[in-house]
């Protein structure tokens, strides 16, 4: 064989690696996942599972110069908790995948050999050579094919996402890592908390018939203030607890209703079509446009940015979080707050019409409205509390989600908190005031729950 058909032969070859790079790609489902996993060469061995829209997990797993890339497209929230919940530990559940992962790795192997076949083939008869050179081409394409996925396959070290790379949103979000560090024993962990907790909500409300109502069912009309949900399902069995047990009107929730605003986290709101009260919302600064726009699609939510709605006779003012506006989950700067506490004071300043209560996540950007409004409810800080100064009643939920899944990460006890508020009933005239609060706290590790009643003087108005 001369020089010129031995570089046209190399030069079909390269078909093979074309072919691999260009079109490996297969679309899976594992037991309610979907995802796309494709094959690219590369100067490095390593594997990318990307969370749109959280970042890229990245670790060198290999010494194949060959890049996998993982891509989750979507998930069945359902069907995965219906498989945690009969695969009590991480043996088991690798067991019930087993055989799918197989089937899925076989295809892919399967693929790549082909298309390293056929990328050899074409290229060989794109340079016109002969049957028997193209035959040569496509065994050498094979072989390639073959050469790369054995090395894959025999250098594979798992144990290099003990210490991977991430990149976008994740920086914010170390515990995701331990997440996966720790296993899926954890998530199962998990899981199983998350039902004690909710067995643990019904529990303390049915223990709680001796707090009776305020002025009869007539006179009164109950808010119930909840924030910093984070994507804990629990919230809303508590949340449902409440409004049973003390039959609310309607929610004001101060944001972070999720953790970081993704197509993933979306599906945890669907929660809020079964309240059966009208759920008026104000974004966190963990809450993203897409949220947002979810949040408005259902039917009992009503979200709130620089508007203000009358409810049961209540006028409920709300300003969205400035970094909601952004995509980007750290609290607003200095200047950010002060030009969303401006806009307040304009909107104050020209409005005809008083507000009951303003209803903003960060209270930073309240801190000189004291007096102003009779009524200020507040969130991020995960921390309850309530205090009443200069004719306002100033109220923060604390954290309705025990600050979600990331309080299950810490060895501190975040209860579940929330503020139920008894406004007097306008009529004749009369204008709304905030009577009492029941401030109300659960144990997320104990099965302790405690409920205060605190009364405000002259119905919570400014003199």
């Amino acid at each position: 064989m001369n020089l010129k058909k031995a570089i046209k032969i190399m030069c079909a070859v390269m078909g093979s690696l074309f072919f691999i790079h260009f079109f490996d790609s297969l679309i899976v489902n594992v037991s309610g996942m979907e995802f796309i996993i494709n094959l690219k060469l590369s100067w490095k061995g390593y594997t990318s599972i990307v969370l749109p829209p959280l970042g890229v997990l990245k670790a060198t797993t290999h010494k194949a110069p060959v890049q996998i890339n993982i891509v989750l497209q979507n998930i069945n929230l359902d069907f995965i908790k219906s498989i945690l919940d009969v695969a009590p530990n991480k043996r088991e559940l690798i067991l019930m995948f087993k055989n799918q992962i197989n089937h899925t790795l076989y295809i892919l192997a399967a693929k790549t050999v082909l298309l390293g076949l056929l990328g050899a083939a074409f290229g060989g008869i794109v340079l016109r050579l002969k049957n028997k050179e193209v035959v040569l081409c496509s065994v050498i394409g094979f072989l390639i094919a073959m050469i790369l996925l054995t090395s894959v396959f025999a250098t594979y070290n798992m144990d290099a996402f003990n210490t991977p790379e991430y990149s976008g949103t994740l920086k914010a979000a170390p515990w995701i890592i331990n997440l996966l560090n720790k296993g899926i024993s954890q998530i199962n962990e998990l899981g199983q908390q998350l039902k004690n907790m909710s067995d643990n909500i019904s529990t303390v409300f049915s223990k709680m018939d001796g707090i009776g109502p305020i002025d009869g069912n007539d006179e009164v009309i109950r808010v119930l203030h909840v924030s910093d949900i984070h994507n804990n399902p629990a919230a809303y069995d508590f949340m449902e607890q409440v409004v049973k047990n003390f039959k609310v009107d309607f929610i004001i929730d101060t944001g972070d209703i999720t953790d970081y605003g993704t197509p993933l986290e979306n599906m945890i709101i669907k929660n809020l079509a079964k309240l059966s009260v009208k759920y008026i919302y104000v974004s966190g600064n963990h809450d993203s446009q897409s949220v947002i726009n979810m949040l408005k699609k259902a039917k009992n939510v009503a979200v709130l940015d620089g508007k203000m709605i009358n409810i049961d006779g209540i006028n409920v003012l709300g300003f969205s979080d400035p970094a909601s506006k952004t995509g980007d989950i750290e609290p607003p700067d200095e200047m950010k707050i002060m030009e969303q506490n401006l806009k307040i004071h304009e909107w104050l300043d020209i409005s005809h019409s008083e507000p009951d209560i303003l209803a903003v996540h960060n209270p930073k950007i309240t801190e000189n409205l004291i007096g102003r409004v009779p009524v200020i409810l507040n969130g991020h800080t995960h921390k309850l509390n309530l205090f009443q100064r200069d004719g306002s009643i100033v109220i923060n939920a604390g954290t309705t989600g025990a600050a979600g899944i990331r309080g299950f990460q810490t060895n501190s006890d975040i209860p579940y908190s929330a503020v139920l508020l008894y406004f007097k009933k306008p009529g004749n005239n009369q204008k709304t005031g905030l009577m009492a609060a029941d401030v109300i706290k659960i144990s997320n590790l104990k099965t302790g729950f405690q409920v205060e009643r605190v009364f405000f003087n002259r119905g919570g108005r400014t003199p």
